[in-house]
């Protein structure tokens, strides 16, 4: 069995230390100064002042200063948090992203003052330009972004996560300047879609399948509304020091700059590297890495990241090198203090006002408050921060990870083990007890320092920062309790930003600016097993990339909506395997409903007539073979047919169907008379190699058994004797006539329920061959094709015949290229993992969906699908409508929805008895 991935947190060595009792250096310097300063008032003041007196002027003083030295307030010193109290006073509390040298306004929804206007200082990002490859002008520094896609670790094997985490690793220790890791919620657009899939609607053909895609649309918006359903993007920033200076881009958008040049070369190792992790990676050029700023300053604004903006104008930096240093390092201070400073760059990103207030600040029309990690547990699992991550609100997680020089990081742990030690043994020559914190800091000191000296490690200066978004003021206080909530399941100790959260926004935008800077020392393995790119969803689209513009809704996965579109991948096939009762037909019914409002054109194969309800509700064609009325001429020739092949080919099917229903292939001397026979019915009915006598009316069966019969040898006449049942007989309805219902519809099902099971084989051949004729009918030149999705249900009744197993392996093979996908559904895992065609019809899937299966099946399912023992677990006591969705790297576990009226078509109430009385009961339903 595998080990599961941990890693121990070492404590935290860069704690000062302790020189008396358990007062710092720092305190004690303040409290002794204090100390002295009362003492000399008291001399100097004692015999003049009543002692009384003196020590009322002396003590509120005193302990003021004493609390101000010894007290901490949300995470940090008093004495920080009343100097950012003090900066936040003493600053513009309302801030304008107006261009320079333009006034501020007060923005609309700021308070009107009624004696003075508040007033209004300058927003600034901490980027003053960008160029056309994507560089950030840091003022000290440049900066470049690097989208990246998430990876599903939750339901790898443990030995599978630890190569994730090494090649993680790898990338860590290769880091030579800081970087910054943004996770960010971002919201998935089902308005956009149902507003789509409303006008879609509105054009087709069919008004009750217009109807229930309205209702669909409704109810995507209803999800919208009330889920509020995110998706995880994430994006590293690589920032480099510049040289001599910062140097703004040139107008022409190159990358001039050593500096800009040194942080491209960093971007791109970056995708590179973490590339190898199986996701999908790119350096942001620079409209796109703008679209990706512009989204991040306002995650409630309307828009998104797929559309990439024009670049600002550059201002040219007309001063030194040296000159353009001091101004850097200045300017950097006042953004650690609130005050931005910045150019034109924040006028393009928006947002356009700020409103900074004592625990949150207003961006836009939203609200925003900072937490900060403070505090971590001692030792945690694979992907320790998917809790946080998973929060059911939309948070900006911001990891700061900056790479220690090995020499500087031995020095540095060679004297704080030092003062470490010294603390410990002045406390043991004290005679007081060891302290916890400060022996566990000395013992990992000791630990870090051994595998620093041997190269197993490197040490990292970490700075987590969590900012949570809301529209209102009370929805944010709540988002932030459940936040809190959160880390506090994770054991991570997180405090308010307070008086510093438009420090902590600017901090978790995508631009690698640390704002607040309370950061901890780690190590490789503690960054590594973070693996802050795991998530149990389908990756979003990387910056500049749209949503695929079709696809259907599958279901809720854990924290958003699971779309997926079968036409986007490399074949369109799917396979969808269940126990009896799992809910599979449930989701079919649903993925073709939701298919016809795209414009899918869908045939079923249906055996036990389960949708029916869901053909008469969309005004779909349901074709019953078997039952009154209802015939196939098996010599019709396709309408519209322009291949001049067309005759060989129904030729070749009427050898194909005779076989099937004697039950064994013709003889030689019946095959020759066969075939003599069909020419010769085809000329009777005056339809020749000519393709304009192709639409006369066909010949029958009958007149085939008559051509036959006709014959001088032996053969004809016993096989037309042979087919008597079929021309003459008790089963001549079906075969002898002329066809009475053509599948021309958006939505048909062939119903085999009503066949005996001596005619099934043949009816099934019938309806196989007439949808294979849709499929393969070739489209005039210069159109496109439609696209046609064939279901199978039950597909183990047509692995037990030849013609069916024959047709699901042509459709899984050839589909692709006619536009078209094979969806298999069964419940007979063994009938279909059993056999070297199921096993190429699974190969050629794309799209796989396991959903519960028998305890007998799940070794058979776990090896056939290469599960893993969580995969696996999940898939035995999975409840009614839960599926894992599998395709290529990505594995995604995922719960049916449905609407109300949606569920009362595909439902288990939903069957309606057409003939007669039949067993629904492999259906399942839940409404959202």
């Amino acid at each position: 069995m595998d080990a599961e991935v941990t890693a121990r947190i070492p404590a935290d060595v860069g704690t000062a230390d302790t020189v008396l009792l358990s007062f710092t250096a720092r305190q004690v310097a303040f409290l002794a100064v204090t100390a002295v300063l009362d003492y000399l008032t008291w001399q100097a003041l004692g015999a003049r002042v009543p002692l009384p007196v003196l020590a009322g002027i002396l003590g509120p003083p005193t302990v003021l200063v004493v609390l101000i030295t010894l007290g901490r307030r949300d995470g940090v010193s008093l004495e920080t948090w009343l100097r950012a109290a003090w900066t936040h006073r003493t600053t513009p509390h309302h801030r304008s992203p107006t261009p320079p040298g333009v006034p501020a306004t007060v923005p609309a929804w700021a308070p009107q003052a009624t004696a003075a206007s508040p007033r209004i200082g300058p927003l600034r990002l901490p980027a003053t330009a960008i160029s056309d490859d994507g560089v950030f002008d840091l003022g000290d520094r440049a900066a470049v972004m690097v989208a990246c896609e998430t990876v599903n670790i939750a339901l790898r094997t443990p030995s599978e996560q630890a190569g994730l985490i090494a090649t993680y690793a790898r990338w860590l220790n290769s880091l030579t300047t800081p970087v910054q890791i943004r996770l960010s919620a971002t919201r998935v657009d089902l308005v956009g879609r149902a507003a789509h899939l409303a006008a879609r609607c509105e054009h087709l053909d069919t008004p009750a399948l217009a109807q229930a895609g309205m209702e669909h649309a409704a109810f995507l918006a209803d999800l919208a509304a009330h889920l509020d359903p995110l998706a995880r993007t994430v994006t590293i920033t690589c920032t480099t020091p510049h040289p001599a200076g910062p140097t703004t881009p040139s107008p022409s958008g190159s990358a001039a700059s050593a500096g800009a040049r040194q942080v491209l070369r960093h971007g791109e190792h970056a995708s590179a590297a973490l590339a190898a992790l199986g996701a999908r990676t790119r350096v942001l050029d620079g409209p796109t890495a703008l679209a990706a700023l512009v989204t991040a300053v306002d995650p409630y604004a309307p828009t998104d990241a797929s559309w990439p903006r024009a670049l600002p104008e550059p201002t040219p930096d007309r001063s030194s090198g040296t000159a353009a240093s001091r101004r850097g390092t200045r300017r950097h201070r006042r953004l650690r203090r609130g005050d931005t400073a910045g150019g034109g760059l924040t006028a393009v990103t928006g947002p356009a006002a700020i409103a900074t207030a004592r625990d949150h600040v207003r961006v836009g029309d939203a609200y925003t408050a900072t937490l900060v990690v403070t505090g971590y547990p001692s030792e945690v699992g694979a992907a320790w921060l998917e809790p946080v991550l998973a929060a059911p609100a939309r948070v900006d997680v911001a990891m700061f990870i900056d790479p220690l020089p090995a020499p500087a990081a031995a020095a540095g742990l060679r004297r704080q083990r030092a003062r470490l030690e010294s603390t410990r043994r002045l406390g043991a020559d004290h005679g007081r007890l060891e302290d916890p914190a400060i022996e566990a800091a000395a013992g990992d000191a000791a630990d870090l320092a051994d595998r620093l000296a041997r190269g197993e490690a490197r040490l990292f200066r970490l700075g987590l920062y969590l900012t949570v978004h809301a529209p209102t003021e009370a929805e944010l206080t709540d988002a932030v309790a459940v936040v809190r909530a959160c880390a506090a399941g994770a054991l991570l100790d997180v405090h308010p930003a307070t008086w510093r959260h438009l420090q902590g926004w600017t901090t978790t935008l995508p631009l690698g600016t640390d704002g607040i800077a309370m950061s901890r020392i780690v190590d490789t393995d503690t960054l590594a097993v973070a693996f802050p790119l795991a998530s149990s969803d389908l990756p979003a689209p990387l910056p500049g990339e749209a949503p695929t513009p079709g696809g259907v809704l599958y279901g809720l996965s854990d924290t958003g909506v699971l779309w997926w579109d079968r036409w986007a991948c490399e074949n369109h096939n799917s396979v969808t395997l269940a126990r009896s009762g799992a809910g599979k037909s449930y989701l079919v019914k649903l993925e073709i409903l939701r298919s016809l409002f795209d414009g899918v054109r869908v045939a079923v194969i249906d055996p036990e007539d389960e949708y029916a309800p869901l053909t008469e509700t969309v005004g779909g064609i349901r074709i019953a073979l078997g039952a009154p009325g209802v015939c196939l001429n098996p010599l019709d020739l396709p309408p519209g047919e322009v291949r001049p092949d067309a005759l060989a080919r129904r030729a070749m099917f009427c050898h194909t169907l005779i076989a099937v229903l004697l039950g064994q292939p013709p003889t030689p001397a019946e095959r020759s008379a066969l075939d003599t026979a069909i020419t010769a019915a085809y000329t009777a009915a005056s339809i020749t190699g000519d393709r304009s006598t192709w639409t006369r009316p066909a010949p029958l069966l009958g007149d085939l058994a008559t051509a036959l019969a006709a014959q001088d040898g032996e053969a004809g006449t016993a096989l037309a004797e042979r087919l008597a049942p079929w021309t003459t007989g008790t089963h001549a309805a079906l075969f002898n006539g002329p066809t009475t219902y053509r599948p021309t519809g958006r939505l048909v099902t062939w119903s085999l329920r009503h066949l005996s099971d001596e005619l099934r084989p043949a009816g099934m051949l019938l309806a196989l061959d007439a949808i294979w004729r849709d499929v393969d009918t070739p489209t005039a030149t210069g159109r496109t094709a439609p696209r046609r999705l064939v279901v199978v249900d039950e597909a183990w009744m047509l692995l037990h015949q030849d013609a069916g197993a024959r047709f699901l392996y042509r459709m899984a093979k050839a589909s692709r290229k006619r536009r078209a996908g094979l969806a298999v559904v069964t419940q007979d895992a063994a009938d279909v993992l059993g056999t070297e065609l199921g096993q190429a019809v699974i190969a050629n899937a794309a799209t796989q969906i396991l959903m519960r299966q028998a305890p007998q099946a799940i070794d058979q399912v776990t090896q056939a699908f290469a599960l893993t023992r969580a995969e696996a677990q999940l898939l035995t006591v999975a409840p009614q409508g839960t599926a894992l969705l599998l395709t290529g790297t990505h594995k995604i576990a995922f719960t049916v929805v449905a609407s109300q009226a949606e569920h009362d078509v595909a439902g288990p109430d939903s069957a309606r008895d057409l003939d007669e009385p039949h067993d629904q009961g492999d259906e399942g339903g839940w409404p959202a």
